[in-house]
């Protein structure tokens, strides 16, 4: 309860009041599921409600019989917090008005008619007096209060957005043109010019001018105020405005998504669960089965109306197409696909999209500000780029020009920017680099909510040997884009991201020429140990999320640190060190892809005792072994098969041979919110069942014959597509090399590399088949006999390839 009052002073006083004076309480229903951390509002309310003192003590304190002493910390907060948010949830009976008898009767379940309200003024006024000595924060409380509701009237005003402010919005809609409805200019013109009616109007000005202030700052920040978030659901009363969004997924499969013109994005199964969310012509090519998709890029597609060569459609229209048309096909569910045409389908050309408007766009926000190194800045788009201009402190700066407006040219930028165009002005902050993540900000694997990529191999190692062994391969520094796609990874998982937002990221970072697979690199930061990747459980999509940092003794005077290490994580690491007398060592990857290890020497125990409570860094847990294969062996009822792997590339086709019953199925539930389940199904051996997508692959080739992986000269690589060492797998073997797996060249192509030394291969050769590299022109006893334990050390002439050649040697323990 003392943590919930706390919670509520600082999200709802201190964090507003840090910006100016607090005219108005906005306590969203989103709000009270994070708070409490459930999905139900219904469930969210009642813990809400039990936040509450008791009926008799709530009484009382209604009455005013207990107030608050002058000069003690308020312990009624959480109760202001309540009354305003039972008049704004949206759980709220439309006829509900009266403050006593539908209000406050029905959430508590009992009788407030004619029940005396002197308390609560009594409250506010001691939160004001509070908050003005303790954090220099002004409260204004509203002063004009009609005598009908002289008890209530702060209650009723410091609240938005009510069922009065609702009335007002709903007549301000009425007078804007529906083409203008979310154009914030016209929207904030008719406010301004509108005789604003009722007797508790403070909250309802107060809003509005955080929203105009924020519009006049430009980009989008306008979207995120309470007034805006208010303004946009009257407006969906009338208006499904929303869009359809596809994004490519991992393996060549498909995510859905609705999206709202606020931004938010909400999962979905079928097109149809958004019919009602979206404007009717986009909803009668969904019921005809055929969607047109536009491409935003980064595997990202909005669905409309203009013909196009990429469609979303159903299996059954597919069927009805030439299939020499087609380019190709990726499966969404049983039902819909996503299809490539040769052509475009529909005929005439393509729509000219609309002048975007102006403003900053496509950056990573760094609390108040925007990151600032190219290639993930914020550009500067509008419909007329020749007019633009950028400037800092006053002189101009050249940009690059691009077809809708203009980037940053290469490198870091820092500071304030403003871009002008026909005498308007848009200002941005930039800064060099993310902000660390605190424990607090960071939401962290649940097991309740989330099952990890690794599945049962979570947290399991090929060996409990942990210590560190010489990997001699050449270390290469890494590339800045590297860096640059980090810090936005960094700054974006704080919460939680979708693994499609992620590959989106990745994309717009890496270069455009001599570059890997963006699929490979984001699985590079997961073997890095910066981030977990993630299934819901109670949905069918993907999320990551960010690990903690850790740190791990590994010789009396090393510890090895595990977890995402960014600049702003590396400043304090330096810095704890150096403050401790200890020494941080940098080991770089295989290739200019892979993040960076890093160790701090500590000269003896003290030192390393007083480096880790500087840091106020956990230890890392002690893991299991890992076995080769697990699997669930029950069987599978209610779901149906969606797509079978292509082996040979490496995606979950939809369309492919029904006589071939071996193979690895992905499987979906209808009308359930289960996630995808991958059954291995091999002639001979029992059937086994698979949540994650990854762990099913290397499972059902593990099962089948023939080695996965190749090693060669202290490389470790997959002979198949998509076959890959679980992350928990790849992390110890990064920490024994000090070493991180990344995409480096081999041959001439960007393959997934893992640097492993001796004893590592053979703990994981005990896993997994792995296939020595013969040298070429050898001779196949002599590679046998160098490729035994008990020959290291020995040396053969080989008189094929006339060369002497000696074992690998057991390097020494650091």
């Amino acid at each position: 309860m003392a943590n919930f009052e706390a919670e509520c002073i600082e999200r709802y006083f201190l964090a507003p009041g840090s910006t100016g004076p607090i005219a108005s309480v906005y306590v969203a229903d989103d709000d009270l599921l994070d708070i409490f951390g459930v999905d139900d509002l219904e469930q969210a309310r009642k813990r809400l409600i039990q936040t509450l003192p008791h009926i008799d003590i709530l009484k009382q304190r209604f009455s005013g019989d207990v107030a608050p002493r002058k000069g003690n910390a308020p312990d009624y907060v959480r109760i202001l917090v309540f009354l305003c948010w039972m008049q704004t949830t949206k759980t709220r009976q439309p006829g509900d008005r009266d403050f006593r008898d539908d209000l406050l009767a029905k959430q508590l379940n009992e009788y407030f008619t004619g029940f005396p309200m002197n308390g609560l003024d009594l409250m506010w006024e001691h939160l004001r007096e509070f908050l003005w000595r303790e954090h220099r924060i002004e409260l204004v409380l509203p002063e004009n209060i009609p005598s009908h509701i002289s008890r209530i009237g702060r209650t009723l005003q410091m609240a938005f957005p009510t069922w009065r402010h609702k009335v007002e919005l709903r007549k301000a809609r009425d007078l804007v043109p529906p083409e203008r409805l979310l154009d914030p200019l016209t929207v904030a013109n008719k406010i301004q010019t509108s005789k604003m009616r009722g007797d508790t109007m403070q909250s309802f000005v107060y809003n509005f001018g955080k929203f105009d202030d924020a519009r006049k700052r430009g980009v989008r920040e306008y979207m995120e105020t309470p007034f805006w978030q208010a303004w946009y659901s009257i407006v969906a009363e009338q208006a499904a405005l929303e869009d359809i969004e596809v994004a490519e997924g991992d393996f060549g499969e498909h995510e859905l998504f609705r999206v709202s013109p606020l931004g938010d994005r909400v999962a979905i199964s079928t097109p149809e669960q958004a019919l009602k969310f979206i404007p009717k012509p986009l909803g009668k090519l969904v019921r005809n089965g055929i969607v047109f998709l536009e491409s935003l890029g980064f595997g990202r597609y909005l669905a409309g109306t203009s013909p196009s060569n990429i469609l979303l459609m159903k299996s059954s229209k597919l069927s009805e197409c030439d299939p020499d048309a087609i380019r190709s096909v990726a499966g969404l569910n049983a039902d819909w696909v996503v299809a490539t045409f040769r052509k475009q389908v529909g005929g005439g050309s393509q729509a000219a999209g609309v002048p975007r408007e102006f403003g900053w766009r496509d950056g990573i926000r760094v609390g108040g500000a925007y990151l600032g190194r190219t290639p993930l800045a914020p550009v500067i788009t509008g419909p007329m780029p020749a007019a633009i201009r950028v400037e800092k402190n006053g002189k101009q700066i050249d940009m690059v020009r691009r077809d809708d407006g203009l980037s940053f040219k290469d490198g870091i930028h820092s500071g304030t920017f403003v871009a002008r165009s026909n005498r308007e002005n848009r200002e941005i902050l930039l800064v060099p680099r993310a902000n660390e993540v605190g424990e607090l900000r960071r939401l962290s694997f649940d097991f309740s909510r989330e099952i990890s990529e690794d599945e049962f191999h979570h947290e399991t190692v090929p060996s409990l040997v942990s210590t560190v062994e010489e990997w001699s391969g050449n270390r290469v520094p890494p590339c800045e884009e590297l860096v640059t796609i980090g810090e936005a990874l960094y700054e974006r998982t704080a919460r939680g991201l979708s693994f499609s937002e992620a590959i989106e990221i990745v994309q717009r970072g890496m270069p455009a020429d001599d570059r890997p697979s963006e699929w490979d690199l984001v699985r590079s930061f997961s073997d890095a140990g910066w981030l977990e990747m993630t299934l819901l459980r109670h949905f069918p999509v993907r999320r990551i999320l960010q690990n903690p940092l850790m740190a791990e003794r590994v010789d009396p005077d090393l510890v090895r640190i595990s977890g995402p290490t960014p600049i702003a994580v590396l400043e304090r690491l330096h810095a704890a060190a150096g403050a401790a007398g200890a020494k941080v060592e940098t080991w770089h990857g295989p290739s200019k892809w892979a993040l960076p290890r890093y160790t701090v020497r500590c000269a003896d125990e003290r030192v390393r005792r007083d480096f880790i409570e500087r840091m106020a860094i956990s230890e890392k847990p002690t893991p299991k072994l890992a076995l080769a294969e697990v699997g669930d062996p029950d069987g599978v009822h209610g779901y149906q098969v969606i797509g079978r792997l292509d082996e040979r590339h490496g995606f979950f086709a939809v369309r492919y041979d029904n006589k071939v019953a071996d193979g690895l199925y992905r499987l979906e539930r209808k009308e359930s919110r289960n996630p995808f389940l991958y059954r291995s199904v091999i002639d001979g051996k029992p059937v086994k069942t698979f949540v994650s997508p990854s762990v099913a692959i290397l499972a059902h080739q593990l099962r089948g014959r023939g080695p996965l992986f190749l090693h060669r000269h202290g490389i470790l690589q997959a002979k198949r597509p998509r076959v890959l060492l679980p992350s928990s797998w790849a992390r110890w073997v990064s920490d024994r090399a000090l070493c991180n797996a990344a995409p480096g060249l081999s041959d001439g192509t960007w393959r997934y590399q893992y640097a492993i030394g001796a004893s590592s291969l053979a703990a994981v050769s005990r896993l997994v088949p792995v296939e020595e590299h013969a040298a070429k022109g050898g001779t196949e006893w002599i590679d046998r006999f160098l490729a035994s334990a008990s020959n290291r050390g020995r040396a053969i002439h080989d008189s094929k390839s006339r060369s002497t050649r000696i074992a690998r040697v057991m390097p020494a323990k650091r």
